[in-house]
């Protein structure tokens, strides 16, 4: 009777064997969908450069082209960086004040103070610095958390831009010359420098988070930041950079912008932290932390250039480009919800070891 029990078993198989390849092939299933998310915005954002191209005037012009791209470098300079600040749990909604100051900083030092360009460059790049570490430092050792610093940062800053600009915009000396014009807005070729900046943040930001110890660091410090600790993971100073690396990426565009336009507005950077925050979002990083990547990030920066730029050329005003910034946050953060829902219910979450291969 035992065996024949024992071959019975046999000949029928473990009545639970098909529940289980069931729920296996499932779970393959939603981390694929997971990991192969960066790779369906690139073909989303293919399609709708076709869709300009086709429908829009002008769009696919070499000037129109390059406004595009010129547009995308500010926006994915800093959402490189805020890529970082997600993955590790955090984040920073005074980018765009931090910008603007800036600017503003930027502008009193050259044509007020009658400090060379470089010299005044420096003198940014600490600043940028200096609020990172402030952000950070209220955030991961005070313990305030980071949404409401950031934001009382946001109004802090700009009302410093708004006071020391007296609400008019700063033109810098027309007769001042400097290699930093060439550097910091000039063209190589038809191609606008602050491509080639992008490109070079692009580089190295992706080649840090995914091929790193650091990068491994994030990942794990926002993923699961007790476990982090336990395994020797400084994970306050892993947080504490990356919110100095997101002012400094700010501290960079304000640069590249005064470098470009040798003029700055108390207006500048208004917006900006939704087009940050919405490229990021886009490009697949998770709210709560521990999952993205520098590619995602870089394909939502290019959608929303795309988008603003073809909505004004189909007549909308420029205005319309917050409007679909905010639509699409919020269209990317269901889809985020929805997939992970879905995964975690067949599979469980995704490894950091998993998150660094779908680099």
């Amino acid at each position: 009777m035992r065996q024949a029990g024992i071959a019975e078993t046999g000949s029928t198989g473990n009545p639970a064997a098909p529940v289980a390849e069931e729920a296996t092939s499932l779970a393959t299933w939603s981390r694929e969908v997971l990991l192969t998310r960066q790779a369906a915005m690139t073909v989303v954002a293919i399609a709708i450069f076709v869709f300009f191209s086709i429908e829009a005037n002008n769009f696919l012009t070499l000037g129109n082209v390059l406004d595009i791209a010129r547009a995308t470098a500010f926006i994915g300079i800093v959402a490189v960086a805020w890529t970082y600040l997600l993955i590790a749990g955090e984040l920073d909604l005074s980018v765009g004040s931090i910008y603007g100051l800036g600017t503003i900083l930027m502008g009193w030092l050259v044509a007020t103070m009658g400090l060379s360009p470089w010299i005044a460059a420096l003198i940014i790049l600490g600043y940028g610095i200096l609020v990172g570490l402030v952000n950070g430092i209220i955030t991961v050792y005070v313990g305030v958390r980071a949404f409401v610093v950031t934001l009382g940062m946001l109004s802090l800053l700009r009302g410093a831009a708004l006071a020391i600009s007296g609400n008019f915009p700063i033109s810098y000396p027309r007769d001042l010359k400097s290699s930093f014009f060439a550097v910091g807005g000039g063209t190589l070729g038809v191609v606008p420098v602050q491509v080639i900046w992008f490109l070079a943040v692009f580089v190295v930001g992706a080649i840090v988070l995914s091929r790193t110890k650091f990068g491994y660091w994030v990942y794990a410090t926002g993923g699961s930041e007790p476990a982090a600790r336990e395994m020797g993971i400084p994970t306050k100073r892993i947080k504490l950079i990356t919110f100095v690396l997101v002012g400094f990426a700010c501290a960079l565009i304000a640069i590249l912008q005064g470098a470009w336009l040798k003029s700055a507005s108390p207006s500048t950077g208004i917006g900006f932290e939704l087009q940050v925050i919405g490229a990021v979002l886009i490009g697949g990083a998770a709210l709560t932390g521990g999952d993205g990547n520098i590619w995602g990030t870089v394909v939502g920066a290019i959608i929303l250039g795309m988008v603003a730029n073809g909505l004004v050329l189909f007549g909308f005003p420029p205005s319309s480009g917050l409007l679909a910034s905010g639509a699409i946050i919020i269209t990317a953060g269901i889809i985020d919800v929805v997939l992970r829902k879905a995964g975690g219910k067949v599979g469980g979450p995704v490894r950091p070891a998993d998150r660094r291969r779908s680099q």
